[in-house]
C-alpha cells in the first residue's frame, strides 16, 4: 500500500513538472519565419470588420493571400496620409492572411502595398498575420469612446518596417505573443506626442526579434507638464523576448503634447520602471 501511494505521488510530481516545463515552451521565443506562399489579391480601400466578427484570409479564399493596397493613400509609404488595410471594430479579429507585397526587395521604403496596415478601435485580436512589408505602420491602438483599449497580436511575422511596426495611441493595453519581425525601426512606440495622452501598458512575451535598427520597445517613462498626465508613465512588461542585437531591447521617452517633440528619458529610474524586463 505505501509503494502504491509512493507511486502515485511520484506520478503526479513527474505530471506537474511536465505542466511547468509546457508552460514555459508555450512561452518561449519561436524561431525564425517567414512568409507564407501566397496569391496576390489587389485592395483599393479598407476592409471594414464588423464588431464582434472574424476575418479569416484562408477561409474567405481558400488560401493564404497577400493583399496589396493599390489606391494612392495605400501604397505603404511613410506618408501620415495612408489609410489602414484593416479596420478592426469592437470585439473583431482579423486572422489568416499576408499584408504587402514581399517580392519587391529587401529595403523598408519600397511602398509594397502594406497601407497603414491594421486599426484597433476598442477590443481586438490581430491573429497569425504576416506583414511581408510593413507600410506606415503594421498596427495601430486607436481610442474608442467608454471602451478600454486592448489589442492582442499573437502569431504571425512582419518584415521591413521603415519605423515603428506596432503604434500604441490610446489607453489601455497592447499584448504581443508568439510573433517574430525581422529589419525593423522598432516593434513598439508608445505615441509621444498624441493629444491626448495615457499611461498605457505593452506586454511582450514570446517574441523573437532579427535586425533591429532602432530599438525593441519605446515606452515613455515619464510624461511632462505638456502632456496632460505628467506624474504617470508606461509600463512594459516583456518575457522571453529573444534578440541579440546592439539596439536596447527597451528605452523610455518623456510623453508631451500635441506639437511638441519627445525626447529621451535621462532618468535611469524612470526607465527601469517602465522597462520591466523579465
Amino acid at each position: 500500500m505505501n509503494g502504491l501511494l509512493m507511486a502515485r505521488r511520484l506520478w503526479r510530481g513527474f505530471l506537474a513538472l511536465a505542466l511547468v516545463a509546457a508552460a514555459g515552451s508555450a512561452a518561449a521565443a519561436p524561431g525564425v519565419r517567414t512568409v507564407p506562399a501566397c496569391t496576390k489579391v489587389n485592395v483599393s480601400a479598407t476592409i471594414d470588420v464588423p464588431a464582434g466578427t472574424t476575418w479569416d484570409g484562408v477561409a474567405k479564399y481558400g488560401k493564404w493571400v497577400c493583399l496589396v493596397g493599390t489606391a494612392s493613400n495605400m501604397k505603404g509609404t511613410q506618408s501620415e496620409s495612408q489609410i489602414p488595410m484593416f479596420k478592426l471594430n469592437n470585439g473583431s479579429t482579423v486572422k489568416n492572411v499576408v499584408i504587402g507585397d514581399g517580392s519587391l526587395g529587401s529595403g523598408t521604403n519600397l511602398a509594397a502595398g502594406g497601407a497603414d496596415g491594421v486599426h484597433c478601435y476598442g477590443v481586438c485580436n490581430i491573429t497569425n498575420v504576416y506583414w511581408a512589408d510593413v507600410g506606415e505602420d503594421g498596427a495601430t491602438v486607436k481610442k474608442l469612446s467608454g471602451v478600454t483599449s486592448k489589442l492582442t497580436i499573437s502569431g504571425g511575422a512582419a518584415f521591413k518596417a521603415a519605423d515603428k511596426l506596432f503604434q500604441h495611441n490610446s489607453d489601455g493595453t497592447l499584448v504581443i505573443t508568439d510573433f517574430y519581425a525581422d529589419n525593423i525601426g522598432k516593434l513598439v512606440r508608445s505615441c509621444g506626442n498624441c493629444s491626448t495622452q495615457y499611461a498605457r501598458k505593452v506586454t511582450v512575451t514570446g517574441v523573437r526579434l532579427g535586425t533591429v535598427n532602432s530599438s525593441g520597445i519605446g515606452v515613455n517613462s515619464s510624461y511632462d507638464s505638456k502632456s496632460g498626465i505628467a506624474g504617470k508613465y508606461d509600463v512594459a512588461t516583456i518575457t522571453d523576448l529573444a534578440y541579440s542585437g546592439s539596439k536596447a531591447k527597451c528605452e523610455g521617452y518623456v510623453g508631451t503634447g500635441s506639437g511638441s517633440e519627445p525626447v529621451k528619458d535621462s532618468n535611469a529610474s524612470n526607465v527601469a520602471r517602465a522597462c520591466v524586463l523579465k
